[in-house]
């Protein structure tokens, strides 16, 4: 149904613009290299200037809406994600090639203390080390200081080196201990497993200090007072939380246009988890920007256009950059002025019309 209505009044368009060539011949001659100039000389393209008579927009419902400065909030609002500091994790790899003789950390989310038992490993490696360097105790000062070096380069603590050297035996198994305080992030060892130093055994983090990454859309971000503080609201807590803005990340995300900006939460009750959803208030530039009816911009799927009467019943197709969209307006940061009357109803027609004229002889072209 939609459809045919769009068909009947292209087709209203086209036989009003037939019986205004008949009733003026000599005008439409004229007017003919003007209308293919301007089909190709700065106007989008596959488009061209239409007019239609005031008669026909009557018909069709043609309605115009002005250009003009609105004023806009200046709240910047985005979707966020809580993450962990990247500055306080570590992650736990083991520098022995070697079987894991023992567990003592087995869980995903435990807490552990800077220093604790995370596992023990059985490595060749490490038990030719130790032999070797009891050998060189025993005969050359330097060798032994180059071998003790070496134990101590894979991590092996000062006591289990001194037991070493008290009782001439190698030890069969070495403990790994956490580097840091925090809670199991990950974790990909098993016990008897085989492990390698480019395998990541556990991820620690930190969580008394957590990251917002909220994400703002390219075209916001210049109104982002980046010194200013945010409101964030996490999902699942009643109460919203402030924090100053840290880092504006310096790349766009190709998929999304949106832009990384991090604020840094205190999170010494643990109430925020990383994974958590957030929406994050973002201070920002208030002011006046330029808008028009959302409806009267068309999207092309290559370009934006609105379509702005130019006089005479003469309606002009404009290629604009769009902005903001909010209360049913949208910021147009380039194209048209302050002012300029622009097509909000039957706009879908009249660019349909515009497509033709541009696309070789009809209506606009004689009708030959």
């Amino acid at each position: 149904m939609k459809k045919m209505i769009v068909l009947l009044a292209v087709a209203l368009l086209a036989c009003g613009e037939k019986a205004r060539q008949e009733e003026h011949p000599a005008d439409h001659a004229a007017a003919k290299p003007s209308a293919d100039h301007s089909a190709h000389g700065g106007l989008p393209e596959g488009h061209a200037e239409v007019e239609i008579p005031s008669d026909r927009q009557q018909v069709i419902g043609l309605k115009l809406a002005p250009a003009e400065r609105t004023r806009f909030d200046a709240t910047v609002r985005a979707s966020a994600t809580v993450q962990a500091d990247e500055k306080r994790e570590a992650h736990v790899h083991s520098k022995l090639m070697g079987y894991v003789r023992k567990l003592h950390v087995n869980a995903v989310g435990q807490k552990v203390k800077k220093g604790q038992a995370l596992y023990s490993i059985y490595s060749q490696e490490l038990l030719v080390a130790q032999q070797e360097y009891l050998r060189a105790k025993k005969f050359s000062t330097d060798l032994a200081d180059a071998a003790r070096e070496r134990l101590r380069l894979w991590d092996i603590p000062e006591d289990q080196i001194r037991a070493i050297e008290e009782t001439g035996t190698p030890v069969e198994a070495i403990v790994v201990r956490a580097p840091i305080s925090g809670t199991v992030i990950e974790k990909s060892i098993v016990q008897g497993h085989f492990v390698e130093p480019d395998m990541m055994l556990y991820l620690i983090a930190d969580l008394s200090q957590v990251w917002v990454i909220a994400e703002v859309y390219e075209y916001e971000l210049g109104r982002v007072d980046r010194k200013g503080t945010a409101t964030i609201q996490i999902e699942g807590l009643a109460d919203p939380i402030t924090a100053k803005i840290d880092y504006v990340y310096p790349t766009v995300d190709q998929q999304s246009r949106t832009v990384k900006v991090r604020m840094v939460v205190e999170n010494k009750k643990g109430l925020l988890r990383p994974g958590n959803f957030a929406t994050v208030e973002l201070p920002g530039a208030g002011g006046e920007l330029l808008t028009v009816p959302d409806e009267a911009v068309i999207d092309t799927g290559f370009r934006r256009v609105v379509y702005v009467a130019s006089g005479e019943g003469r309606f002009r197709p404009v290629e604009v950059e769009v902005g903001r969209r909010v209360g049913g307006r949208a910021e147009i940061r380039k194209g048209i002025s302050e002012g300029d009357q622009v097509v909000v109803s039957a706009q879908f027609l009249v660019d349909s019309e515009s497509r033709l004229r541009a696309t070789g002889p009809g209506p606009g072209h004689g009708g030959h």
